[in-house]
């Protein structure tokens, strides 16, 4: 069994504006690097055996803040943030989110990386865990639709589920167990 703590990036210059930021490359700013900082010291990272990370900046620096040298970073591209398309840079709407995260419309609209397509890479990243890295403890540092994915495929959902129910914050680590 795997114990996985999964964590978002802290906050960037996009996070505060309410710009959608996907896979635009976006660095953390002062108050990301801050909280993260934070995060750091309040919590007992002692027993990570690895930390996996997408390779978006925001992330990255945000494992090597967390990490400090103490254990291995290794970038992994299903960790990437959910494609949103022609949105990305534009401001969140809340009927557009309900909409992409509508399990039945499996949206693609914009060129965005549908819910369905999303859930399936993080199944895939879970499966690639398993086969990897069995019974290791693992820092997962990754984006909040993603988080989002990896989360319902870790407690299960079916098309009635409202993924909307839980959002990822900004440097906060979540536990899991994946068996």
């Amino acid at each position: 069994m795997n114990t996985l703590f999964i964590t978002r990036h802290g906050k960037t210059d996009w996070n505060l504006e309410g710009l959608i930021q996907g896979s635009v490359d976006i660095p953390l700013n002062d108050i990301g690097k801050s909280e993260v900082l934070e995060l750091a010291k309040s919590s007992d990272l002692t027993n990570i055996d690895i930390c996996l990370s997408s390779p978006l900046k925001r992330a990255y620096e945000t494992a090597q803040i967390l990490s400090d040298s103490k254990f291995q970073i290794i970038v992994n591209e299903l960790l990437v943030e959910r494609g949103f398309g022609n949105l990305e840079g534009t401001k969140n709407n809340d009927d557009l989110v309900k909409k992409e995260w509508d399990y039945s419309i499996n949206d693609k609209s914009f060129n965005i990386e549908s819910i369905k397509e999303c859930l399936k890479r993080a199944k895939t990243f879970l499966e690639y865990i398993k086969k990897e890295y069995p019974d290791k403890t693992i820092l997962i540092v990754s984006h909040a639709a993603f988080i989002k994915a990896l989360h319902y495929n870790l407690i299960g959902y079916d098309e009635n589920t409202d993924f909307l129910d839980f959002n990822p914050q900004n440097a906060k680590i979540y536990k899991y167990y994946l068996k």
